[in-house]
């Protein structure tokens, strides 16, 4: 009798995203298909356990079964904390509008978009 696969696609978020298919028997995990697909070979610092995972951008365990033309996708860490990112931006922003208001000779361009007049 003939056995039966699945094809799963396995993405790994690196800076230029690696994409790979592999074929998986009914019932295979997450880590089945990331073991399969050969990126924990290709990318020896990939600390599996240390990631998050996911199935079509749902957050999954490595536990979790796959089904038939699933998208395993494991995320890079993001580059920097968001909340940290907006704090840090609108602390920019603010100091614009203050340098706007003092008249400290900022760009016109960036005073004209900061104040009403």
């Amino acid at each position: 009798m003939a056995r039966v696969e699945w094809p799963v696609e396995v993405v790994y978020g690196a800076p230029v995203p690696d994409v790979r298919w592999v074929r998986l028997a009914p019932g295979s995990s997450v880590l089945d298909a990331i073991r399969r697909s050969g990126l924990l070979d290709d990318y020896p610092g990939l600390d599996i356990r240390a990631r998050r995972v996911g199935i079509f951008g749902r957050f999954a365990a490595l536990s979790d079964p796959v089904k038939a033309f699933d998208r395993v996708e494991i995320y890079a860490p993001l580059p920097e904390d968001p909340k940290e990112g907006r704090r840090r931006r609108a602390a920019v922003k603010s100091r614009m509008s203050r340098k706007c208001d003092a008249g400290s000779g900022a760009a016109p361009r960036r005073c004209a978009q900061a104040s009403p007049s």
